[in-house]
C-alpha cells in the first residue's frame, strides 16, 4: 500500500509518498492548484501504482475551502481520500519529533506517516455530503448576517424620514411588521402617508396584516405622519425604497437556503437531533463544523475547537479561571452550541435542574450557560461517537 499525505494551500499544494514499510518514494513535490495541476497529480498517481503494483490511499488536512476541489477530484477519480483535524496532525508530529521546524514539505510527509499509522482509516473518510452542509450553512449564516445589516440601515433611514414611528410602535422590531413594509412601499415618507387617500391605506393595512390592522389604525398613523417632524428627502426615500426590497429579497433567500439545509439534515439523518433544544437548523451547523466526530479524541478536543473553554491564568501556585471564553477556533459552532444549551436547559428537565444548581450556586447567568455548554458537548461527542439516540432517563445531573 502506497500512502500519500498532501499538504494543502491556496495557490499550490505539496505532497509526499511511502509505503507500509516507511520507504519514501517521493519525498516532495508540488503542484498548481489548478486543471494542470491536478492533471501532474493524477498523472504521478497512476505512474506509481502501475510501477509498484500496489493500491494508493491518500489523506489531506481539513484547511477549509482550499481542500474540497483537489478532495472532489481525488474522490471522483476513485482514490480512497481521508480528511484530518490540523489538531490531530500537529499532534502526531509533536509526538514523533522534537524539532519545531514546520514547512509544506514536512506536513506532506508527516500526514502520509499519520495515514500510515492509522489503524482504522474509515473513521477518517472525506464525507462529501458534510461538505456540502457545510457550504449550505455558511450560505445560510452570511444570507443572515446580510440582511440583518440592511435591518439595521432601515431603521436608521426611518429614525431620519419618519422618527415617531418607532416609539409609536413600541419598538424597532414592530417596524419590521410586514404591514409596515407594505405601507412604507407605498408611502416612503410622512408627507406622502398623511396625504394617502384613507381607504388606500387601510386595504393595504388590512391584506399585508392579514386582517390584524384595519381603518382606525390606518387613520392614527395618517395623524401621526401629519405631525411628524421627519426630514422630506427623495434620495433618502429612494434608498428606504430600494432597502424594503433588499430585505424581502434576502429574507426569500434565507427561506430558500434553509430549505436546502433541511434536505441534506434528512439525508444525513443524525441522532445528534434527539438531543432536546437541538433542531434542524442548529443541529445542521454542529454537525458541519464538527464535520467528523473521530477527528476529536475527547470532548474536552472539542470543546477547545470551539473556543468555548474558559480562559486559565497559572501563576506559581495560583490558579484562576476567569470564566471568560477563549473565542478561539469555530464561531459558528461557538454560537450554535451556546444556543442549543440556552434551548436545552428549558426543555430538558435534567439540565433545566443542572442550569438551575449553577444559578442557585451564584453563578451569572452566561457561566451557569457556559456549564450547560460542557456538559451539551459530552452527550453531542457520545451521540455521535456512538449513533445511540439521547435517552433523557440516562441523564445525571452533578
Amino acid at each position: 500500500m502506497l500512502y500519500v499525505g498532501i499538504d494543502v494551500a491556496k495557490y499550490k499544494h505539496d505532497l509526499a509518498v511511502i509505503d507500509s514499510e516507511g520507504e519514501i518514494f517521493i519525498r516532495h513535490l508540488q503542484i498548481a492548484n489548478n486543471r494542470e495541476g491536478f492533471t501532474q497529480l493524477q498523472m504521478a498517481l497512476e505512474n506509481l501504482s502501475v510501477s509498484t503494483g500496489q493500491s494508493i490511499q491518500i489523506a489531506l488536512e481539513d484547511t477549509g475551502h482550499y481542500s474540497f476541489n483537489i478532495l472532489r477530484f481525488l474522490r471522483t477519480n476513485g482514490y480512497p481520500t481521508f480528511s484530518y483535524n490540523p489538531f490531530l496532525i500537529k499532534e502526531f508530529a509533536k509526538s514523533h519529533s522534537l524539532r519545531k521546524t514546520k514547512t509544506d514539505k514536512k506536513d506532506a510527509m508527516t500526514i502520509a506517516r499519520k495515514l500510515r499509522d492509522d489503524i482504522d482509516k474509515k473513521l477518517f473518510d472525506a464525507d462529501t455530503t458534510m461538505i456540502e452542509l457545510k457550504y449550505a450553512t455558511r450560505n445560510v449564516n452570511r444570507l443572515k448576517q446580510d440582511c440583518t445589516k440592511q435591518k439595521i440601515h432601515y431603521v436608521r433611514l426611518l429614525d431620519i424620514l419618519f422618527p415617531e414611528l418607532s416609539p409609536t410602535l413600541k419598538g424597532t422590531n414592530a417596524l419590521h411588521n410586514r404591514y409596515i413594509y407594505e405601507m412604507l412601499r407605498s408611502f416612503p415618507s410622512p408627507e406622502k402617508l398623511a396625504n394617502a387617500h384613507l381607504t388606500k391605506l387601510t386595504n393595504i393595512l388590512h391584506r399585508s396584516s392579514r386582517g390584524k390592522i384595519g381603518r382606525k389604525e390606518a387613520l392614527d398613523l395618517k395623524q401621526l405622519a401629519a405631525s411628524s417632524i421627519g426630514q422630506s428627502s427623495p434620495a433618502l426615500e429612494f434608498e428606504l425604497l430600494q432597502t424594503i426590497d433588499l430585505i424581502k429579497h434576502l429574507t426569500d433567500f434565507r427561506e430558500a437556503a434553509d430549505k436546502e439545509v433541511a434536505v441534506l439534515m434528512k439525508e444525513i439523518d443524525s441522532p445528534l437531533l434527539t438531543i432536546p433544544g437541538i433542531g434542524v437548523k442548529l443541529g445542521a451547523v454542529i454537525l458541519a463544523e464538527i464535520r467528523s466526530i473521530h477527528n476529536f479524541k475527547t470532548p474536552a478536543q472539542l470543546l477547545a475547537f470551539a473556543g468555548s473553554e474558559p480562559s486559565i491564568s497559572t501563576s506559581g501556585e495560583n490558579q484562576t479561571e476567569n470564566g471568560h471564553m477563549v473565542k478561539r477556533g469555530s464561531s459558528q459552532l461557538r454560537w450554535a452550541l451556546h444556543e442549543a444549551a440556552r434551548l436545552c436547559a428549558i426543555w430538558s428537565p435534567s439540565m433545566e435542574t443542572y442550569f438551575q444548581k449553577k444559578r442557585d450556586e451564584g453563578k451569572h447567568y452566561n457561566v451557569a450557560i457556559s456549564h450547560v455548554v460542557k456538559k451539551l458537548v459530552r452527550i453531542i461527542f457520545r451521540t455521535l461517537k456512538t449513533g445511540e439516540f439521547y435517552e433523557e432517563d440516562k441523564m445525571v445531573v452533578n
